[in-house]
């Protein structure tokens, strides 16, 4: 790992940003929004006394960061150097995911049905784009200029192509929940829990076709995956077990269970073998070796940390 990078989490249940120093020491410091806005003088913008941010992502600075506050449907910029929130915009109600590309912010308004398009720099709303029902994840395929918009409650994925101004639409047979893009391929994570079945299944199509390449259906229900960078991999965490779960796309199944403990859920690969698992019950961020399959270091963060980045 290179020792200037740091981690950044998003703790939903206390109000805060806890920011970790990458090298051996793991040195942390956390930063309670609330104080930052009182500081300020900006509590006149929120029309929630709760903010709950749940996700992050940096813009064209990196030390500049963009949380999505679920409880009080707003995005906040902030200098993470200086210790400030720049500036703060409304969005959808009960925005979840955020994503910045080429001078643009992406948010999902998973309770109005909707995405909200900022524009960095002047930190406005230019447009709202409805989709599907429960928007919950937001990939960007940045080559082709798509944004993927996961419906997690509508069996379906809007697929906006910002270049030619157009929009096309996946339409699913089970309730998406995570999608990653690699290689001309989309990997999807679907689900069913209906009180009678409680599987999940992961779908891979072609990029440009949306043709079916593969399904690989699963036992459980996984509330999050990554696919490591040219491998035949996925991992998956489970809320419900507090699992990892390592699947070979190649046998079509799950080769490895590894005991993480907790509710695991956001996973970042920094592109070797380490992964960093946000723990949302425990309220730690998990240092996991993917070598030795064990957990390296527990360093304990905020309440109920969702987000994570790594800047």
């Amino acid at each position: 790992m290179t020792v200037e990078r740091k981690a950044i989490i998003a703790n939903t249940g206390d109000d805060s940003l806890t920011i970790v120093d990458l090298r051996k020491s793991y040195e942390k410091e956390t930063i309670f929004l609330p104080e930052l806005l009182e500081k300020d003088n900006l509590k006149i913008y929120l029309e929630s006394f709760y903010i709950g941010p749940y996700d992050l992502c940096h813009g064209n600075s990196k030390e500049m960061v963009y949380t999505a506050n679920t409880y009080s449907n707003t995005v906040f910029k902030v200098d993470i150097k200086n210790k400030k929130i720049v500036d703060i915009a409304t969005v959808g109600s009960c925005p979840t995911c955020i994503k910045s590309y080429d001078g643009f912010i992406y948010v999902s308004n998973t309770d109005s049905n909707s995405i909200s398009i900022l524009d960095e720099e002047k930190f406005s709303v230019v447009e709202n784009i409805p989709v599907g029902e429960k928007p919950w994840d937001i990939q960007i395929e940045q080559k082709l200029q798509k944004v993927f918009v996961v419906n997690s409650n509508d069996y379906s994925i809007n697929v906006i192509d910002l270049k030619k101004e157009k929009e096309e639409e996946i339409i699913l047979d089970k309730n998406p929940i995570r999608l990653c893009l690699e290689n001309g391929l989309i990997y999807i994570l679907t689900y069913v829990n209906n009180g009678v079945l409680n599987t999940s299944n992961i779908s891979i199509l072609r990029l440009d076709t949306f043709e079916l390449v593969k399904s690989i259906d699963l036992k459980g229900i996984f509330n999050n995956m990554i696919k490591i960078n040219e491998k035949d991999t996925i991992l998956l965490t489970s809320l419900d077990d507090g699992h990892l779960y390592i699947l070979d796309i190649k046998k079509d199944k799950i080769i490895k269970k590894l005991h993480i403990g907790g509710m695991p859920n956001k996973i970042i690969n920094d592109g070797d073998n380490i992964l960093f698992i946000t723990n949302v019950s425990k309220n730690i961020l998990s240092i996991f070796n993917l070598k030795n399959n064990k957990v390296e270091n527990n360093i304990e963060v905020g309440v109920e940390p969702n987000g994570l980045i790594i800047i």
